[in-house]
């Protein structure tokens, strides 16, 4: 029945017209067939779908649901029936039928998990080999069963392709894995190793008929092993330069198989869209082997084992250490957020477990390594991994490994640049306790970095558009997306000169022609202010994909249409911003980041590191001060009074002379030591109020302006008039 024919068809059909129930086919092995009434509840439910008739289509699969039929039941059904073709069609109209769509997604989820799960069946698997060898017909069934098994079909294709009692068997074995292709290849080359010469020979040939490169690796170690038999190393150097192999050292044939895996390349991933994936390992009593992880540590899995292999060969290898480490980290990260439990005997526990944890392997391994893994983590805009390297760094990296590394790169000083605004300031602070002693590359960022989490907690923006009703537009859309505060203007300068003393900004949002973008993105990356910056153009249709073009290279640019949703917009800031810790910063963390920046500013301040300014975050410092209290007050005072500005010595005196209590006492030895360090810069009318405070005070407030008054040398003739007072 054509769609046409389906959509006029009558609630009821008519007897002769009606999806007759179909008599039950014999279960696969082992299985439970599916009932006539549920057969004849299929067939009606694809009727309603087609005929378009939501509620008849509501009632009957809920109904075919609640009768207990299981997954592998309803996808064994539609196969037996040679339904496929008619379920399509009803799950391409179903999914866009109002009042039945959210049914029929459930009917669709629930068939492709028994296909998957029927296709995944040992004992199927099992019997669809052997079946390999029967008549003309049982081999076709068996091939289509076994190809949509894939990986899983591997195990048994690979024990009868060692059976030597049944060559027709193995022949049909080896036919049936070259066709499976790129799912055979992963297990295949676990089992290589531990095979006999004979096996290792016919598999040689398989892995170079199926012509996938990531067999490479293990071909060219098999060929270079001193255990190997010269047969199979011929065999295997044949299959090696097949796949277009050149190289002559294994170690870095797997160093960068472990990358691929690193950098997640999809084809790696035999079933990316599955929630779990498989390891295979080989078992001398239970052969190939399979351990199911969640997709989400697949790569990281195999970039470790690869890695391994690699260090097995050339324990030198850094470059297979520092893999290795990265993956190790960002696996570790991904166990924690899946809050999966490692310590328990299952395969799958047993698997990730190590004897040692990832940041062990980190550290142990040195700033140099930490180094390399962070700029494989900032080369995949893996914001997560990349603030745990740098944590890492921060444990182990000195002045000789971050700021003068031996390969000429330094991430840590590209992190500076980096999009996500808490990577750049956790290397701004790696940088910072490093008390450099000489310049280096992006050195003028760390103290502004620092400077703009002494007051920060929700997102600064900035909207760049040439008309005040474009501003007003897109300042409402950005701010509903969770930027919390947004300065708007034609230009640069002019959004500046409304923002407060000291702010800097966490993602600017442009829009207009093509050259005035360029040239205001061009304004914002020499911007003290915005330097970092991600930044999101808004563009009209013309202009989108040339500037696509102009900025492909700067992860911190996205662009989108004007006419975009606002989901999409929301998209595009978090792919400029990489907002892994999301958008807005929580006060708790807020406060962290501000305590931890002010300690990195004092301890430039005190040092006088020649590679910082200080005097950099001084805005930031000042209007900190007035609006702060308590304990980060003192703080701030603190990093005041350390730096070389009788703008800073002023802003204390005038904190001072307007405080009270314990605060004023504070800022009072702040002023002292500034005094002391740098001599009086005071303007009169400060040093007029002085004498007056102390008249008015006692305790420690009359003792802080005692210290002061005595820092800032000033006539003894004030002390003497408080001697001689009654």
């Amino acid at each position: 029945m054509g769609d046409a024919e389906d959509a006029s068809a009558t609630d009821e059909p008519a007897a002769d017209g009606a999806p007759a129930p179909a008599p039950e086919d014999p279960p696969p092995s082992g299985k439970v067939a599916a009932t006539v009434e549920q057969s004849h509840q299929l067939d009606m439910a694809l009727h309603y779908i087609l005929i378009g008739k939501p509620e008849l289509v509501q009632s009957t699969l809920t109904a075919l649901f609640d009768s207990g039929i299981t997954d592998e039941q309803i996808a064994a059904l539609i196969d037996q029936r040679g339904l496929r073709e008619k379920v399509d069609r009803a799950l391409t109209r179903g999914r866009g039928l109002d009042g039945a769509a959210q049914i029929v997604a459930e009917f669709e989820s629930r068939f492709l998990a028994g296909t998957r799960a029927s296709s995944r069946n040992v004992l199927l698997i099992e019997e669809a080999v052997v079946e390999l060898g029967g008549s003309m017909r049982q081999e076709m069934v068996a091939r289509t069963r076994l190809l949509s098994a894939g990986a899983f079909a591997t195990p048994a294709l690979l024990a009868a392709l060692s059976d030597s009692r049944n060559p027709k068997l193995a022949n049909a074995a080896r036919s049936m894995l070259v066709e499976i292709k790129r799912l055979a290849v992963a297990p295949l080359c676990a089992a290589l190793p531990e095979l006999d010469p004979s096996t290792q020979r016919v598999v040689c040939g398989i892995l170079a008929e199926i012509g996938y490169p990531s067999s490479q690796a293990a071909l060219l170690d098999l060929a270079t092993n001193p255990a190997t038999t010269a047969d199979v190393r011929a065999a295997a150097e044949r299959a090696y330069a097949k796949l277009g192999g050149t190289s002559a050292d294994a170690s870095s044939q797997y160093t960068a198989l472990a990358r691929r895996y690193f950098d997640q390349t999809p084809a790696l991933i035999p079933y990316a869209r599955d929630a779990r994936n498989v390891i295979w390992q080989f078992d001398s009593h239970h052969g190939l082997v399979g351990t199911e992880i969640p997709t989400a540590l697949y790569c990281e899995t195999m970039a470790m084992q690869a890695a391994v292999r690699a260090l097995a060969l050339d324990p030198n290898s850094e470059l297979a250490l520092s893999i290795y480490v990265a993956s190790d980290l960002r696996r570790s990260l991904v166990i924690r957020s899946l809050n999966i439990d490692t310590s328990d005997e299952s395969s799958a526990g047993s698997l990730l477990a190590t004897r040692y944890s990832a940041e062990f392997f980190a550290t142990a391994s040195g700033a140099r390594i930490a180094q390399v893994a962070l700029g494989f983590a900032l080369d995949a805009s893996d914001v997560l991994l990349a603030r745990e390297c740098i944590r890492i760094l921060a444990a182990n990296g000195g002045e000789a490994a971050l700021v003068r590394p031996e390969s000429g790169r330094s991430p840590v000083i590209e992190a500076l640049l980096f999009a996500d605004r808490r990577v750049r300031f956790e290397a701004a602070v790696v940088l910072a306790n490093t008390l450099p002693g000489v310049s280096f590359r992006q050195d003028t960022l760390v103290v502004p970095i620092l400077a703009s989490m002494i007051q920060t907690g929700g997102m600064h923006g900035a909207v760049i558009a040439s008309t005040e009703e474009d501003r007003q537009a897109l300042s409402t859309r950005v701010s509903a997306l969770g930027v919390s505060a947004v300065a708007t203007g034609g230009s640069l300068s002019e959004v500046e000169g409304k923002m407060p003393v000291g702010q800097t900004l966490d993602l600017v949002v442009i829009q207009g022609s093509r050259a005035r973008v360029n040239d205001s993105i061009a304004a914002v990356r020499v911007s003290r202010i915005a330097a970092t910056a991600p930044i999101v153009v808004v563009s009209s249709g013309p202009d989108s994909s040339p500037l696509s073009i102009d900025h492909e290279s700067d992860p911190r640019i996205s662009v989108f249409l004007a006419s975009a949703t606002d989901t999409q917009l929301g998209a595009a800031i978090e792919s400029a911003v990489g907002a892994a810790g999301g958008l807005s910063i929580s006060q708790d963390e807020a406060d962290q980041f501000a305590a931890t920046s002010l300690n990195a500013l004092r301890r430039i301040a005190e040092i006088a590191s020649p590679a910082f300014d200080v005097r950099h975050a001084e805005p930031a410092l000042i209007a900190a001060l007035g609006s702060s209290t308590g304990p980060f007050k003192a703080s701030v005072a603190s990093v005041l009074a350390r730096i070389s500005s009788a703008t800073s010595q002023r802003a204390l005196m005038d904190a001072a002379l307007a405080g009270s209590g314990e605060d004023q006492a504070i800022l009072l030895m702040a002023v002292a030591t500034s005094a002391r360090a740098f001599g009086n810069h005071l303007e009169p009318h400060q040093l007029a109020s002085l004498p007056t405070l102390i008249g008015v005070s006692s305790g420690a407030t009359a003792d802080a302006a005692g210290q002061a008054f005595g820092a800032l040398g000033l006539s003894n003739s004030e002390v003497v008039k408080l001697i001689l007072a009654p």
